[in-house]
């Protein structure tokens, strides 16, 4: 095995990485949707060596010093939330830009918590105040505990509950950065030799989640020390960073944890050489390999370090497989994908339609429990995308340009010759309010550069549609390719599906949802920013743009002879769902095709495979069970394919 850097940190969360000048640099207010990040609950099989959970405030033997624009100031400390103070502990950032943001949902807030608001420090809780708060920004504001010896505990780790906004400036007078520090010393705080960065992850007006535990192994930094201290550091401007349940542990023997490594995410699972699709068709299903890296973050060494992956199939039936290689960890070593993998022994996938479970363990002769992690991959008759289904986070007009900024994915068929393209699934941000949008599908080959763009002799598909509050409030436009132009015979071996948005000049607002489930490379996905007027695979440091909602819907001519004939609009003069809208049922109106049979595949705007079976025309389908939203009907009649759209209230 190759040994690798020793890390100190581990946050269950997707690591910041750098990146090619084919990556924009990332502006504000690129997301507001939804904040997702992993949050995951202390271990009780650790050692508590001191602990505080702020229940009477903070300890008057605790120091805090801050300073507002390089100046000592007195309202720029840490402050405490408790049950009496005010505010209480049920407020969290008083900010001017919190919006609706609660406070930490740490195990103990109910008796307070610790808060570092440098956004209502600058602004006194009022939009448009920057720099007329009692403390304006940038602010430095640190928070230390007492000395403590741990003469007696040579591995130590640090552990607290954090809920953290991030601002990367590009305010007036500044542009100084927010972030988060743990500092460290040996001689009871005559020196600081040890800084430990965190939140590298979160991006620019991004936070964690509420309740985001963080565990440092602080054994090297101060682990057998009779005069250890540490300290909270905020440096920057902008926005909150709440802290609660502090506490030093000793650390288990042996633990081995998923992490980030260099630009690699956690895990990984690959469709032959490069593609990731949490969405496949059934068409398309390929051989599947994994990798992840994995973190020693117990006290031993481990042994036989290898990485075991189940893929569940819908019906409950495991395939398993086991990375070709084993290693010996030290503590603090990380082993990277290059050797914790399964590259020479693929998986395929049962070729049956629905959520296929992929769990990935790390397990080494040592571990008693294995650490594990989940993905679900939908493959069903029809879908490709490059998303997991994760509504993770948006972007569109807001930062890519007015009008004429687009996204897009590039899908990679092998089953070329039997499929027909006839339509494309765009998941719409809740934060849209209208616009135009536009799909357009390349050859790959017709790529021609980040500046040139497409060849538009390379064109194979194009057509247009206006957003509507239906599309909004069920987070999906579905574009009809094969009636505006006929199917699309995807005679290539991939394609360009791309999203082009109009918002009337800045009038309407689009934002197309985002997925960070894996993280995608290269040109799987792009953006065409309208200010630079060229193409990027991404924003520097960032997933926030990494796998938009584009879904190709395909055909597979190959499956019981059926074809394209027909698009979504057509079918309204041939057959139709009704009642449509429904609250409990609907049938398949087609009189002259009263009581044959069909295949159904019904699947919702997540891709996720609802019901598949064989359908009697006319027949009744309860969808009582089912919550509200927009479904895809898929029917099978006859030999053709047919797409259509049903909306459950």
């Amino acid at each position: 095995m190759k040994q690798f850097f020793a890390l100190a940190i581990f946050t269950f969360s997707l690591s910041a990485f750098s990146q090619g000048r084919n990556h924009a640099e990332l502006p504000d207010a690129a997301e507001g949707d939804l904040s997702v990040k992993r949050s995951i609950p202390f271990d009780a099989a650790e050692t508590p060596i001191w602990s505080e959970d702020f229940a009477s405030g903070i300890p008057s033997t605790w120091l805090s010093t801050g300073q507002a624009s390089g100046v000592a100031n007195t309202s720029a400390h840490w402050v405490y939330r408790g049950t009496v103070t005010m505010p209480s502990n049920s407020v969290g950032s008083q900010g001017g830009y919190v919006g609706t943001r609660g406070p930490i949902a740490s195990v103990t807030s109910s008796n307070g918590f610790i808060i570092y608001d440098s956004d209502f420090m600058d602004n006194a809780g009022i939009s448009g105040n920057q720099g007329n708060g009692a403390a304006a920004a940038p602010h430095l504001g640190i928070l230390t505990p007492p000395m403590i010896d741990l003469s007696a505990a040579p591995n130590v780790q640090l552990e607290f509950t954090e809920y953290y906004r991030r601002r990367q400036g590009t305010q007036v007078p500044t542009t100084a950065v927010s972030a988060t520090y743990i500092d460290f010393s040996t001689d009871g705080g005559a020196t600081w030799p040890h800084s430990v960065e965190l939140n590298t992850h979160i991006g620019n007006n991004q936070e964690t989640a509420d309740n985001y535990l963080i565990q440092i192994n602080a054994s090297n930094f101060i682990g057998g020390e009779d005069s250890a201290m540490f300290r909270l550091r905020f440096d920057g401007r902008y926005y909150f960073w709440m802290v609660d349940d502090m506490q030093l542990v000793v650390p288990q023997f042996n633990r081995m944890v998923f992490t980030p490594y260099g630009e690699a995410g956690e895990i990984d699972m690959l469709f032959g050489s490069q593609s990731r699709y949490g969405h496949m068709s059934l068409a398309e299903n390929r051989p599947l390999t994994f990798d992840a890296n994995a973190y020693n973050f117990g006290i031993n060494a481990q042994s036989n370090v290898r990485l075991e992956v189940d893929l569940i199939d819908p019906n409950g039936n495991v395939q398993m497989t086991v990375s070709d290689t084993t290693a010996l960890l030290n503590p603090g070593d990380t082993l990277s994908y290059n050797d914790l993998n399964t590259y020479s022994s693929p998986l395929l996938p049962a070729a049956i339609a629905g959520n296929h479970m992929v769990v990935y363990r790390v397990v080494t002769d040592s571990t008693i429990e294995t650490h594990q992690d989940t993905l679900v991959m939908s493959m069903d008759l029809t879908q490709m995308g490059i998303d997991f289904g994760a509504y993770s986070s948006s972007l569109g007009t807001n930062t890519l340009g007015f009008d004429g900024s687009a996204l897009a994915v590039q899908l990679q068929f092998e089953a070329t010759g039997n499929e027909w393209l006839y339509g494309v699934e765009i998941g719409i941000s809740s934060l849209t309010t209208g616009g135009i949008i536009e799909v357009s599908v390349f050859d790959t080959a017709s790529f021609s550069g980040y500046t040139s763009g497409f060849d538009p002799n390379g064109i194979l598909a194009y057509a247009q549609d206006s957003i509507t509050s239906n599309d909004i409030s069920t987070n999906l436009k579905y574009v009809d390719i094969a009636s505006a132009n006929g199917p699309v015979e995807l005679t290539t071996q991939g394609v360009f599906v791309i999203v082009t948005l109009f918002s009337n000049n800045g009038a309407d607002l689009i934002r197309i949802i985002n997925d960070k489930t894996l993280k995608q490379f290269g040109q799987a996905k792009m953006m065409y920013k309208t200010d630079a007027a060229r193409w990027y695979t991404g924003y520097s440091n960032s997933m926030t743009m990494n796998a938009p909602w584009i879904r190709a819907d395909i055909c597979p001519r190959n499956l019981a002879g059926a074809t394209c004939a027909l698009g979504v609009e057509d079918l309204a003069l041939t057959m139709q769902l009704m009642p449509n809208p429904t609250k409990g049922s609907f049938v398949v109106d087609m009189p002259s095709a009263q009581g044959r049979k069909a295949s159904m595949v019904i699947h919702d705007l997540f891709g996720r495979v609802m019901l598949e079976s064989d359908y009697t025309m006319g027949d009744a389908i309860d969808l009582t069970s089912y919550a509200s939203g927009m479904y895809m009907v898929y029917l099978v009649l006859d030999g053709e394919f047919n797409s259509m759209k049903l909306l459950v209230q």
